[in-house]
């Protein structure tokens, strides 16, 4: 999996148009002090779920204890990676990931998967604002 992490100050979305493995309805969110987490799922990932939700898991909250965001926002971003894994498995990995955060002090949430979407964004640009992680 590939992740670019980006700590903004707000970020908010507006789903656009659906693709045709696209799941929910069209929706739009809007953020402040927010951790997006773009994430690309890989066909490498399918028989690694656990381990990368644990990875990830464990990554987040020492971001978290140096940035203190207070919203995590997982956003499906397939422009990441060559090599997709199947929409379903992603789907059902970004589930695992949410539930898994719950327990977190920080809120937990996630833009539709399978949606174009537009978006805008203020990152805030000091040194751990910006980090690219690769599971």
């Amino acid at each position: 999996m590939k992740v670019l992490n980006l700590h903004c100050s707000t970020f908010s979305y507006n789903t656009v148009k659906p693709t045709p493995v696209a799941v929910g309805n069209a929706n739009e969110g809007v953020f402040d002090n927010v951790m997006v987490c773009l994430t690309s799922f890989e066909k490498s990932d399918e028989g690694r779920v656990s381990e990368i939700v644990e990875s990830f898991k464990k990554n987040l909250l020492v971001d978290f204890s140096r940035i203190k965001f207070s919203t995590v926002l997982l956003y499906p971003y397939a422009h990441l990676s060559k090599s997709l894994g199947s929409p379903r498995k992603a789907v059902e990995f970004l589930e695992l990931l949410k539930e898994s955060l719950n327990d977190c002090e920080f809120k937990v949430e996630s833009s539709p998967f399978g949606w174009y979407k537009s978006w805008e964004m203020s990152c805030k640009g000091h040194p751990l604002a910006e980090a690219f992680r690769e599971y």
